[in-house]
């Protein structure tokens, strides 16, 4: 895999930061039977914003597609070693998990960050919260790129933010293995 990430006069990643984590996935790909990097570490990188580093669009597509790839190998891992009904118990128990917040009562499904603090607008995340139901009861389709870069205001009063990021995250698990059960 080779990456080349065009440079923003504005703000943008450390260019440095993110070669070194690149390098990290390219030995994963190399050793793929090695953990050198899991689907999950690419969902919960992080870089510093400097001036003139790469385009934040460019490295979050990149590494959103490295995610897909890492999160299918791992998938397919896992079939392989504990068969395809343990995949489909993995998705039951995070829809359950997923359940459970859905079905608290709305502008109360995540605690709040309190006055003095900011959290996550509890409109936006409760519509959030509506597609993601939607998918569950319905199976309505729920686009993973979309769920990724759910971006909310953040106000006085709102959503603990450490609580729907790791919502989110296991939306996204679970997307992906929806795909291969």
């Amino acid at each position: 895999m080779s990456f080349t990430f065009p440079k923003t006069k504005k703000l943008g990643y450390d260019p440095a930061e993110v070669d070194s984590f690149i390098a990290l996935a390219r030995e994963q790909f190399a050793h793929r039977d090695d953990q050198v990097v899991s689907a999950t570490d690419l969902r919960r990188v992080e870089f510093k914003l400097v001036r003139g580093g790469y385009s934040v669009s460019a490295v979050d597509g990149a590494i959103d597609r490295l995610e897909d790839a890492f999160a299918d190998s791992e998938m397919q891992k896992s079939v392989a070693n504990a068969g395809l009904d343990a995949t489909r118990d993995r998705v039951v128990a995070i829809k359950t998990l997923i359940t459970g917040r859905l079905d608290r009562p709305k502008r109360k499904h995540f605690a709040s960050s309190g006055w003095i603090l900011r959290g996550y607008d509890r409109r936006q995340v409760d519509r959030f919260l509506a597609s993601v139901a939607a998918h569950i009861e319905t199976g309505r389709e729920l686009d993973l790129n979309s769920v990724r870069r759910a971006v909310f205001k953040v106000k006085r009063g709102g959503y603990a933010e450490i609580q729907v990021d790791a919502f989110i995250e296991r939306v996204v698990e679970l997307l992906h293995l929806e795909r291969h059960s």
